[in-house]
């Protein structure tokens, strides 16, 4: 981009979004995040000192309108996230060339299976309390219309000790009609994704159960269910819902906790536990919990094992950028490392 560039949308769409370098405002500091389009910094306000994220979208002239689609999710006055439960509060975002950056609340806790995997003791009670946290978000979610469609571990992280926050609204949409659904151009990471995702079907609230059910599996035997090293028999067994109760990993979690994974691996979504039915299942109930205390899971090196492979294929398909902000006025910034996925 050169000098003084005409913006790449149309400003007057998002007039709270600030066309200008962020850096005026904002020290960037480390690293803590990083996926396929975005690089997440912790950043500190010059005037007040408080710690934030900022989330780092980089974008071009073909991938902008996915980049300004986050914001839109979080901004909107209507089926927006703003007020919905388990999300992070968006305080203000910039626009500059080749990034838009969204500062928002500080999430720095552990992931989920990295905090899951480290605990001194694990029970069945600690799994479904988290469990429970994710269906109490997305039965708000739900009844609003939205879905996430992207719940991968790593887009779950600790707030505080024990209160969870679902991340990452990119791959957020709104659906008009949640029994008919809407197909979208989301595909996230095939082991969590539902069926119905992966054959570009409708999309309904119930792909978000899908990838409940699939952690609920993970937390409790350390193992996925639908991990291969082929990636084409991880899509035949997603597809034809082809997966079953590992013998020695399940043998002493409770037939509550069986079945209710069961009632998320349904092929088609809209027969499937919904975030509201689940949080009456039995076996997130209270009445349930001396039962749940008393499973206790020894997982901790088949969860961290998981947990490792997991990041370690993200990272493989890791952002590259050099994040140094131009504004419109600026010249463009030109990187001394000539690559074709650099500036």
């Amino acid at each position: 981009m050169g000098r003084k560039n005409k913006l790449p949308i149309d400003a007057a769409k998002y007039p709270n979004l600030k066309v200008e370098n962020p850096e005026k405002y904002y020290e960037f500091g480390d690293e803590i995040g990083s996926g396929k389009f975005a690089i997440v910094k912790e950043c500190v306000n010059k005037k007040t000192n408080t710690k934030y994220a900022a989330k780092i979208i980089k974008y071009d002239s073909e991938t902008i309108k996915f980049a300004i689609r986050e914001y839109e999710q979080m901004t909107l006055e209507t089926h927006s996230l703003k007020e919905c439960i388990g999300t992070v509060k968006l305080h203000e975002a910039f626009l500059v060339q080749k990034y838009l950056i969204i500062i928002m609340d500080l999430v720095d806790g552990k992931t989920l299976l990295d905090k899951v995997s480290h605990m001194h003791s694990i029970t069945e009670d600690d799994i479904a309390s988290f469990i429970r946290q994710i269906c109490t978000s997305l039965d708000d979610w739900h009844s609003k219309n939205m879905v996430h469609l992207d719940l991968r571990p790593t887009n779950i992280r600790f707030f505080s000790a024990r209160e969870l926050k679902i991340l990452d609204y990119n791959s957020c949409r709104h659906i008009p009609n949640k029994k008919s659904g809407a197909v979208v151009d989301v595909i996230g990471d095939t082991e969590f994704c539902a069926p119905e995702m992966l054959d570009f079907e409708p999309v309904l609230p119930g792909s978000d159960m899908w990838t409940v059910g699939v952690l609920a599996y993970v937390m409790l035997s350390g193992i996925s269910p639908f991990y291969y090293e082929d990636e084409d028999k991880v899509l035949e067994c997603v597809r034809k819902v082809k997966w079953d109760f590992d013998e020695l990993a399940f043998s002493s979690i409770t037939p509550h906790a069986k079945d209710f994974i069961k009632k998320c691996f349904v092929r088609i979504p809209e027969n499937r536990l919904t975030a509201h039915d689940a949080l009456a299942h039995k076996w997130l109930s209270k009445e349930f919990e001396p039962q749940r205390k008393n499973s206790v899971l020894k997982i901790q090196d088949a969860l961290r094992e998981t947990d490792e492979r997991l990041l370690e294929e993200e990272e493989e398909e890791y952002i590259d950028a050099s994040c140094v902000f131009r504004t419109f006025e600026e010249e463009a910034y030109k990187s001394p490392v000539v690559s074709d996925d650099e500036e």
